[in-house]
């Protein structure tokens, strides 16, 4: 007899990044469309990082995270936001933001809760709802500028029990800021709603033209309702390390430790202690992030001009989105799969970013990259419009 399976996601297939990579790989095409770096991480990481196994920093670190760590994130926070914390009680160290972001949803999500999600959003928001019984409640943000539809979002809490609203900023993939008085807002709809904000800011400190990341560590009435995400694999150029961390108050903290210690208990040790001690050592790093990256999507702009598309603005994250020119009659799946066919170059379709397909008729870059890829991608571009 063979066991039934009720999926808890039905729907859950290969996820597009996988399809498009495989697709790249199949056509020898230049891989624009996953979101990680493919150049090194600074080279004293790896110092340190050699320098933690020696010492013995190989068995389980405390469950909130190494000391030595949470101590540098404090730092890091107060000097960047103002925000003063308790790197004891309100800073909890995960196995990258994504696990975080599942485990305070675990936490806090109840069967039946809904949960604002805002789209295009990251592929990872709505499973982790309905894993966990809840219910996403998806708002489209508003286009060509990708902003908060304020009038869909009032009436939605005042119709419906909403128990939490994620908000991603800056956004992947649109590469759009939140303004101060976009902060605002949120804050005095939290302090007329019994609401959750759950603040995924893992691209903070890339953040471009003269623009400063609004962080909701900088609301103080807003925290007592919020946690804040955070990703140390988006600042250190090292994805695979998967290191990341919450920001809340005790209370909240408490809630999310809870779930941790059973969901992983705690994360890769001598990575969290080459971290804090690179931190600790090189504390202007961080700060020279968005001259890096904006130098480079400058660059990337700039050589991917051959393209003929057009891109629209990008003030934040490592990703730059293209309109699919409008004598394109093909849909933006179908269209990214034929520029990995014919100009050898991947992308992502950002309708893989709406619940339901949606297509916008839009496009995602990734330029994480070094100049010799980018460059490779438009000599593919270039080559193949000409044959």
């Amino acid at each position: 007899m063979t066991y039934p399976i009720a999926s808890k996601l039905p729907a859950a297939g290969v996820s597009i990044f996988a399809k498009m990579t495989a697709l790249a790989n199949r056509f020898q095409a230049i891989n624009l469309a996953q979101g990680f770096p493919d150049f090194s991480p600074p080279e004293q990481l790896f110092e340190y990082l050699q320098e933690a196994v020696h010492m013995g920093f190989n068995q389980y670190a405390p469950m909130p995270g190494l000391p030595l760590l949470r101590q540098q994130i404090q730092g890091r926070l107060e000097r960047r936001y103002g925000f003063a914390c308790n790197p004891e009680t309100d800073i909890t160290v995960t196995a990258g933001a994504t696990q975080a972001i599942y485990t305070l949803i675990s936490a806090f999500v109840r069967p039946g809760d809904k949960v604002v999600i805002f789209e295009p959003a990251y592929d990872s928001y709505g499973p982790a709802v309905l894993v966990n019984g809840g219910e996403p409640v998806y708002l489209r943000l508003e286009l060509p500028d990708f902003t908060i539809p304020w009038q869909a979002l009032e009436k939605t809490l005042q119709s419906n029990s909403i128990r939490m609203i994620l908000v991603n900023n800056p956004h992947n993939p649109a590469g759009r800021i939140l303004s101060e008085d976009d902060l605002l807002r949120f804050q005095q709809l939290a302090s007329r709603h019994e609401v959750l904000m759950v603040w995924d800011e893992v691209y903070d400190m890339l953040v471009f033209d003269g623009n400063n990341h609004c962080s909701a560590l900088q609301f103080p009435t807003l925290m007592e309702q919020s946690i804040v995400c955070y990703s140390m694999g988006k600042t250190l150029h090292n994805t695979g390390w998967k290191i990341g961390y919450t920001v809340a108050r005790e209370e909240l903290t408490r809630e999310i430790r809870k779930v941790h210690q059973f969901l992983v208990f705690s994360v890769n040790t001598p990575a969290q202690y080459a971290i804090g001690k690179f931190m600790e050592q090189h504390p202007d790093f961080m700060d020279q992030l968005p001259a890096f990256y904006q130098a480079k999507r400058d660059v990337f702009l700039k050589i991917m001009d051959v393209t003929g598309l057009h891109f629209l603005p990008c003030e934040g994250s490592y990703f730059a989105i293209a309109q699919i020119p409008s004598s394109e009659p093909l849909s933006d799946i179908a269209y990214a799969e034929k520029m990995v066919e014919e100009f050898q170059v991947a992308t992502i379709p950002v309708s893989a970013f709406y619940h339901d397909g949606y297509d916008p008729r839009l496009i995602r870059f990734c330029f994480a990259k070094k100049q010799e890829t980018i460059e490779a991608a438009a000599a593919n571009w270039k080559q193949k419009s000409r044959a």
